[in-house]
């Protein structure tokens, strides 16, 4: 507890620093974790040519593949270069920063409640973190942007700073919007679309408030997202980064490696570049309407019509709303709302993971909306995690057998699964192991139940798979981090809330379903066969 505040600072510089390992070189070993070259088809040749021309194309192929690994070194070098120039700074001042802090603990609901204290002569070193942030790129921000989520794990100074992330980055200018709208409308853009105002600037682009003409000539009000300039180009360069320290992690840190850092690293990436065209968040939106179709409480944007989607621009409905924990400071005097609130935003997160297996993946404040009439909003679609059939299985069956006390049956599935993946018996001390997950699942079976303190028991899991030798399945870490983030919004509306009444249902609701789908392709295989 005493050296809380310490270990904060630290992990700030931490964040910050994870770009800045020298090992550019390593990235470009293995093509498994980088992406392909892009290799052109060579030009069509005639018979008599073709013999000849063979070892000169194979020479210009691997001269291009050169080349191109080349380029990305370079970009390396260079964000290298200027996170360097950055950090330098902030760990010199570190020291001098904890010595005069005096930390204090602020839990989700507090943060929530509490009225925004920016105070410049304390915050200056978190301000120059958040701008280093800013610097490094969309990859570095995301992971940052849940951090200024958890008041509860990092707290309440580094939330209020860090929180700017989510909706308030520096934004682009104006000369890229109109090109990008002129590119996407035509010449005449104007006259079907009047800007208003900049509402809003993320990782990866920036909103405006805008009207448009729709087909019948009526004027609508509309939010039109566009992408940032280079960012498909930043995004890789941070992610190569990524995958170095990932590479090097499990070196450092033997233990990691049964967290699979790489694995979570290339899931991360895979997410995250299906934010960069907004033509996937499009279908996204359809998709999340379709599936919460008839619920009054939860509410998506919805596509305009005649305004189709590119890759840098996307047309939708404006919601006119305000962020989830401004609502929770306006109404700080009405529990009931806010709990209703809760139970609401519980269930929606509980029925993507568990019923549909279609996830928003992007599940922070920034992203989550509150309107007059108290639905619950949620923006920004452009990341979806979608299991495939085996792992959705697998975060079922693991999460029910802790709901049904049968611990000994979860440490098992754990097992098996790593087994499945690393097809050999490196596992030390199964018993071990799974004595440690039956002990978990006779906590959740009291007090201390498993949906009311599940990021605790994820953070024991882990910790517990890389004592001994277990592979975590990355699909299940994901899974709890979206329950993680749902469990912050919770906190915030109400710590009192008993999150497994509200959830229960769902979860018990979804594994009937699949169930169900087993046994019907059963009963179609065995009259198949008659």
């Amino acid at each position: 507890i005493k050296n809380l505040s310490r270990r904060r600072y630290l992990s700030t510089a931490g964040c910050v620093a994870i770009s800045s390992l020298p090992m550019v070189a390593v990235a470009f070993t293995n093509n498994t974790s980088c992406e392909a070259a892009v290799v052109m088809p060579p030009p069509v040749q005639t018979p008599e040519l073709e013999v000849l021309s063979k070892p000169s194309q194979s020479s210009s192929l691997s001269w291009k593949k050169i080349k191109q690994k080349a380029v990305r070194a370079l970009k390396m070098f260079a964000r290298l270069v200027k996170l360097a120039a950055a950090l330098v700074p902030i760990a010199l001042l570190a020291p001098f920063r904890m010595i005069n802090q005096k930390g204090r603990h602020v839990d989700a609901k507090g943060y929530a409640l509490m009225e925004s204290e920016r105070r410049p002569d304390n915050n200056w070193y978190l301000r120059l973190c958040l701008r280093c942030v800013e610097w490094s790129g969309a990859a570095v921000i995301k992971l940052m942007q849940w951090a200024g989520s958890r008041p509860d794990m990092f707290g309440h100074d580094f939330c209020a700073i860090f929180s700017r992330l989510q909706d308030n980055t520096t934004p682009h200018h104006w000369n890229h919007t109109e090109k990008v709208l002129r590119k996407a409308y035509g010449d005449n853009w104007r006259d079907r679309i009047q800007i208003k105002e900049l509402i809003g600037s993320g990782c990866v682009g920036q909103v405006y408030r805008a009207t448009v003409k729709d087909q019948e000539g009526a004027l609508q009000d509309v939010a039109i997202k566009v992408m940032h300039p280079h960012i498909h180009e930043d995004i890789d360069t941070d992610l190569d980064i990524m995958r170095v320290f990932a590479r090097f992690l499990p070196i450092l840190y033997p233990q990691t490696s049964w967290l699979n850092p790489e694995g979570g690293v290339e899931e991360f990436a895979s997410v995250l570049k299906n934010q960069l065209d907004l033509r996937r968040e499009a279908r996204n939106l359809e998709q999340f309407n379709k599936n919460f179709e008839g619920n009054d409480d939860v509410s998506f944007p919805k596509l305009i019509p005649g305004f189709e989607a590119s890759r840098d621009v996307l047309v939708e409905s404006y919601i006119d709303g305000i962020p989830i924990f401004e609502y929770a400071k306006q109404l700080k005097h009405d529990q009931q709302s806010l709990t209703q609130l809760c139970i609401t935003a519980i269930k929606c997160v509980c029925k993507m993971i568990f019923l549909d297996n279609f996830v928003h993946g992007d599940l922070h404040p920034g992203n989550v909306f509150v309107t007059k009439d108290q639905k619950f909003v949620l923006l920004d679609v452009g990341i979806v995690v979608k299991y495939t059939e085996v792992d959705h299985q697998h975060i079922t069956d693991v999460l029910s057998a802790f709901i049904h006390h049968e611990g000994e049956k979860a440490g098992h599935l754990l097992i098996d699964n790593s087994r499945v993946r690393l097809g050999d018996e490196s596992t030390v001390d199964e018993k071990g192991f799974v004595g440690k997950i039956t002990e978990m699942a006779r906590k959740a079976a009291g007090e201390d139940y498993l949906m009311e303190h599940l990021g605790t028991y994820i953070s024991q899991i882990c910790q517990a798979a890389a004592d001994h030798h277990v592979m975590m399945n990355q699909s299940f870490v994901s899974g709890a981090l979206a329950i993680k983030v749902q469990e912050g919004i919770a906190l915030a509306l109400d710590p009192s809330i008993q999150i497994y009444t509200v959830a229960n249902p769902i979860i018990l609701e979804g594994e009937a379903r699949r169930r169900a789908k087993l046994l019907g392709k059963k009963i179609q295989k065995s009259l198949w066969w008659k």
